[in-house]
């Protein structure tokens, strides 16, 4: 089982090193889409499996496949110049630099404290014996039910928000004639 963690983690480091340095766009999506998989297959090692579905749900089965239509549809090429990239380099080492920094603090146990109280003791028993999808499930729908309500009542605005803004009410709405369809001659005498 370490085994498969590892090597998993190591697709994940290669397919990020290669999303941003791969040259073509679509080639760089695709290993978007590897990452993604290989994160998955990581949350699923650590018996997260709801957070791996939505990874696999979310990110590779929107986000990554939008990136890939965006690109398609836009006919981006390759880079021009030659793809030379050197020039991104010191920002890119010094975010590097910054994120390793950050690691190091987490890790190093500052940032990481678990809380010992016993406050919710009720909610404990629940996260001790049940599965992951379960729990989420019953503490979303029993104790959160009314936040899921509105989230999903701000994404119906949203949607309607956005057929608004891209209903176009100049142009003439195309109708079909029935009569003229079902009287056509199909073939000419």
């Amino acid at each position: 089982m370490e085994g498969l963690f590892y090597l998993f983690t190591l697709g994940v480091i290669i397919s990020g090193i290669m999303v941003i340095s791969a040259l073509n766009p679509v080639h760089s999506v695709l290993w978007l889409i590897v990452a993604f998989t290989s994160a998955s297959a990581l949350f699923i090692l650590l018996e997260v499996e709801f957070i791996a579905l939505i990874f696999l749900i979310v990110y590779v089965g929107a986000i990554a496949i939008l990136f890939l239509f965006v690109i398609m549809m836009l006919n981006l090429t390759d880079l021009e110049g030659g793809g030379d990239m050197s020039n991104y380099l010191p920002a890119g080492f010094l975010i590097g630099v910054v994120f390793l920094l950050e690691i190091a603090h987490v890790m190093g146990g500052r940032m990481v404290s678990w809380p010992h109280s016993t406050s919710y003791p009720a909610q404990l028993a629940i996260l001790l014996g049940n599965p992951n999808v379960e729990v989420l499930g019953r503490v979303l729908y029993t104790d959160y039910y009314y936040l899921f309500i509105i989230a999903s009542f701000i994404l119906l605005v949203a949607m309607i928000g956005a057929i608004v803004l891209t209903h176009d009410s100049k142009t003439e709405i195309k109708r079909q004639d029935i009569f003229i369809q079902t009287s056509r001659q199909l073939w000419q005498d």
